[in-house]
């Protein structure tokens, strides 16, 4: 298992006055929680909202005078994100788990997704940043039964003087929570993420962090050029997702209809795959080094 050895300093703090904080052995590598897409932000001072980072989602560990890194899936990609990992050896603790999102600043200041597989493959790069937006493990203890705020005050003291490519996720105490949307959206980010200030960290889905996003995702025509059969000389022809591909004969086991309004995508990719295998294989062999599941 690939890691970074640390050099641990002598400065040592103690979490004990932390309240509610138990003694907990190592968990390992913990299941994230998820956020539950909303249309309409919370209101209230009963929430939190952080801006929704554009990136890869990442769990840091350190252990045993180790640093590891996670994908969100819990695949050890410490020599991926070996730029975090050592820059997580300046931290002060001895035993840590923190969460977070990977993500590559642009030239706007907001996240350029495009760019980040670029920069994790750099031996060193300014424009990548681990932005921490909680706190599940300090030196024995473990922190998720705390309220997400107490959690969030004792992240800002463990990132205290850390190397800038490691920094606590900014958050807002408002309680317009519409308004902060509107306004993250005016930004230009991809959304906002609501969050219960009194909550625990639970792995899985929860409703007690709800996200809303800026670009609405929805289903749409999916537009592709097929060569039309028999033809001389060669011709294209469009494919629409309101139409039958006509272009194949009635008793070519290639052809599909189209039963609603727009292509399945995965019925598009079958159809692709099996009559051009040749392109096809290219668009494999890119996505063979692609990471796993690990945006949020």
């Amino acid at each position: 298992m690939c890691a970074v050895a640390l050099k641990r300093s002598s400065k040592s703090r103690s979490v004990a006055a932390i309240r509610g904080a138990k003694p907990a052995p190592y968990p390992g590598f913990i299941a994230p929680c998820d956020p539950t897409l909303r249309e309409r932000a919370p209101d209230g001072s009963d929430w939190l909202h952080e801006i929704k980072i554009d990136g890869y989602r990442a769990q840091l560990h350190i252990h045993d005078g180790r640093v590891r890194v996670y994908s969100r899936s819990g695949y050890d990609w410490t020599e991926q994100f070996s730029q975090i990992a050592r820059a997580a050896e300046g931290l002060w603790a001895r035993e840590l788990i923190v969460d977070g999102e990977a993500t590559v600043l642009g030239k706007t200041g907001l996240p350029d997704f495009q760019a980040l597989p670029r920069e994790l493959a750099k031996k060193h790069s300014d424009r990548l940043t681990y932005q921490v937006f909680d706190l599940l493990y300090l030196d024995g203890r473990d922190l998720r039964g705390l309220p997400l705020i107490e959690r969030k005050h004792a992240l800002e003291e463990v990132l205290a003087g850390a190397p800038p490519k490691i920094a606590p996720a900014e958050f807002i105490d408002r309680q317009d929570g519409e308004s902060v949307f509107r306004h993250a959206c005016e930004l230009g980010v991809e959304g906002i993420v609501s969050k219960r200030r009194d909550a625990p960290y639970r792995s899985g889905r929860q409703e007690t962090w709800i996200k809303l996003k800026c670009t609405k995702s929805d289903t749409f025509p999916i537009v592709a050029f097929v060569e039309k059969l028999d033809a001389r000389p060669p011709r294209m022809r469009a494919l629409r997702g309101r139409k039958k591909i006509s272009s194949a004969s009635p008793r070519d086991s290639s052809a599909f209809e189209i039963k609603s309004p727009f292509v399945d995508l995965l019925q598009m990719i079958d159809f692709v795959d099996n009559r051009y295998p040749s392109v096809t294989s290219v668009r494999r062999s890119r996505l063979a080094n692609a990471p796993p599941d690990v945006r949020m």
